[in-house]
């Protein structure tokens, strides 16, 4: 597994692909690092069509989310990871 904690301290990314943590690791640090806690963030590749498993995990709870891989645009992806973020209270 590829992991690359983000400079804040408050955030943590990892996953399987160093290309899809480098492509989405600045927006999601800047989703997350403005917000009081600790957040780690795992990427992961699931099933056969490429779908994209992130899963946000704080102290608070933790939230699955599955993205197409033509959804992995980096400001589609963090804005969906801001809002369930907020929705939930993690």
């Amino acid at each position: 597994m590829f992991a690359m904690p983000a400079a804040s301290g408050s955030v943590e990314i990892a996953g399987q692909s160093p290309a899809i943590v480098d492509a989405l690791r600045e927006p999601l640090r800047q989703a997350l690092s403005s917000r009081p806690g600790f957040y780690v963030v795992e990427i992961e590749t699931i099933g056969r069509v490429g779908e994209v498993l992130l899963s946000v995990t704080s102290r608070r709870g933790r939230a699955p989310l599955i993205f197409a891989r033509e959804e992995l645009e980096p400001g589609y992806v963090a804005r969906v990871v801001s809002d369930t973020v907020t929705r939930f209270g993690l």
